[in-house]
């Protein structure tokens, strides 16, 4: 068994207060290529403390689908960020929110559902209607007030000036203010969300609500013989803490954020009822920090046959060949859509587990007690179909971004190395080969436009990072255990393991890529958008750096010049002895 121990564990500074554990690191300084961050920063003042939250009775309440945003002319659409007040519980009051609204769609926590057309652009008017600059919305320990936004299209193939990345990259929308985001839609059906995205603040945003889905639909799709309709179901997946008055708590006391209660679609732990028949569910993985390991369980007791649930689509598109799966790791922005087949269950109520360590180490480590939420929401099956059930679960669903492997990219792609770690316990960095980086440092991930790059990420962090590339549709090569690192942070010759194939549910198209500890996993993509972006760590704590002055994002120039530094990869097996290489 190989030795799993980290070479510092951040994890044991989690068990003291966030002031003592920044204490500790008094002294000590994050590098990267000229920067030098002292951590006593404006962000490590004391945080509001959280938790434990008030329980509700669980399965109580029946989970909502977000409405669907209609446009206000042909071709456009309008969404408000705006504070609200929503109720969590229907046994608890309404609190302070933030949400998206559309005209004809208000909502008080999340956003409208936006579903768009390959080949058919849109547009998107968002208009901050927060409090003006300088007004403290929510009691959390966020490094300022400014209230500015941005609109993020998850996985979109956009225009740079449309993709709604961080200042200062990017403008983002003071108080007051719009932005007009155009969206060309000139990709295959996948599931799509929209998030903020503003600097250092999108982890109090998103925790907030300032989120939704996006999904891109096709012809081919719809020819898909799959639930559809009221039978394909969205699910946004979050973990929060609430004071005794049932208000949100958030702060980045910690490095991650763990929230200690289960939210749907804004609902506490709830119920969904369904029917004795297939359902489409999309499962977004909305949360701040948390994976989830999903799986159903049923109430009362375990049975012999759980109800099937098959994977048939990734972050970008769908499987060619569906996936059937016990469980299911999703990790932060991930989403997987998963078809569930409750016939044969009538009466019967199952419960969606978690069965995942927070935080998340090695992609099967297992924690029973779900990291503390080992219980997500309850689908109360009834005892009969409103209509016969048609649909099934084909044994490929052939679409225009999945038909070739991602070997076929290989003979013409150039290899990147990238790596994440911790120069100081708690405070992760992304940076190129060969050196830790900073979001504010000169972008060194420079791809040329249209060509083909394999990104290797050297994880030698103690933690699973699901990283996640702006304005570029990627597929998963595999990954290479690393039984040690060197001085340099270089895997050690003789230590990297065998090749590990991507799991069968992995195979689709993707832009958020869970990065194991001790490992370099490896991803390919060709980059077809030109201009300035982001890719950064979806753990928005990570992302927005907390405990610290350093945000785990860095810039991404796609441009002209080529990148003949960069070694040629031809080959699977050329790669495997490239990734060998320190």
């Amino acid at each position: 068994m190989r030795d799993k121990t980290p070479p510092h564990d951040h994890r044991l500074l989690r068990s003291l207060p966030g002031r003592a554990r920044m204490l500790g690191l008094a002294g000590a300084a994050v590098v990267g290529a000229g920067l030098l961050v002292p951590t006593g920063s404006p962000s490590a003042a004391e945080p509001v403390r959280c938790g434990p939250s008030p329980v509700p009775t669980f399965f109580a309440d029946e989970t909502r689908q977000p409405p669907v945003a209609a446009p206000d002319w042909p071709g456009h659409y309008t969404l408000t960020a705006h504070v609200d007040a929503h109720s969590f519980h229907s046994e608890w009051p309404a609190v302070r929110t933030l949400g998206y609204s559309a005209p004809g769609a208000p909502m008080q926590y999340l956003g409208p559902t936006i579903v768009t057309e390959r080949g058919k652009p849109i547009d998107v008017t968002v208009v901050n209607g927060l409090p003006p600059a300088g007004t403290p919305i929510f009691p959390f320990d966020q490094p300022d007030d400014r209230n500015s936004i941005t609109m993020h299209r998850h996985a979109g193939l956009q225009p740079a000036p449309s993709d709604g990345v961080p200042a200062p990259l990017q403008p983002e929308i003071p108080p007051g203010g719009s932005m007009t985001n155009h969206f060309p839609n000139d990709q295959a059906a996948g599931p799509l969300w929209y998030h903020d995205h503003a600097h250092r603040n999108t982890s109090y945003h998103v925790y907030a609500g300032l989120a939704g889905f996006s999904p891109n639909t096709d012809e081919i799709e719809a020819g898909f013989p799959l639930p559809r309709g009221e039978f394909a179901q969205r699910f946004a997946i979050q973990d929060k803490k609430f004071k005794p008055d049932a208000t949100l708590c958030y702060n980045h006391a910690d490095p991650e954020f763990f929230g200690d209660l289960p939210v749907v679609n804004g609902t506490v732990a709830p119920k969904s009822s369904v029917e004795p028949r297939r359902y489409t569910f999309t499962l977004l993985n909305a949360s701040d920090s948390r994976s989830y390991r999903f799986g159903l369980r049923q109430a009362g007791g375990q049975r012999a046959n759980v109800p099937r649930m098959t994977v048939v689509g990734n972050d970008s598109g769908y499987l060619l060949h569906p996936a059937p799966v016990s469980e299911l790791l999703v990790a932060p922005a991930e989403r997987y859509v998963v078809v569930v087949d409750f016939t044969g269950h009538e009466a019967e109520n199952w419960v969606l587990t978690n069965n995942a360590p927070a935080p998340l180490g090695d992609l099967d480590e297992v924690d029973p007690d779900g990291g503390g939420i080992p219980q997500i929401m309850r689908f109360d099956v009834g005892t009969s179909s409103s209509s016969p059930d048609h649909s099934q679960i084909p044994e490929a669903l052939p679409e225009t971004n999945n038909g070739l492997p991602p070997e076929a990219l290989l003979p013409d792609a150039r290899l990147r190395t990238v790596q994440a770690a911790e120069a100081t316990p708690g405070v992760p960095q992304l940076g190129d080969r060969d050196r830790l980086l900073d979001y504010h440092d000169e972008p060194t991930e420079t791809p040329q436009l249209d060509s083909a790059e394999v990104w290797a990420m050297r994880n030698r962090s103690p933690d699973a990072h699901p990283i996640h590339l702006h304005m570029v549709e990627l597929r998963l090569i595999g990954r290479w255990h690393v039984g040690r690192w060197d001085a340099d942070g270089r895997p050690v010759p003789g230590t990297i393991g065998p090749f590990e194939p991507p799991r069968p549910h992995e195979t689709g198209p993707k832009e958020t890529f869970v990065s194991p500890p001790d490992y370099i996993t490896a991803w390919v993509g060709r980059f077809t958008l030109p201009g300035t972006t982001v890719w950064h760590c979806h753990i928005l704590s990570h992302e927005d750096g907390a405990m610290s002055m350093v945000e785990m994002m860095r810039p991404m120039v796609v441009g002209s010049a080529p990148q003949t530094q960069l070694p040629l990869v031809g080959s699977r097996e050329r790669l495997d002895e490239l990734i060998r290489q320190p």
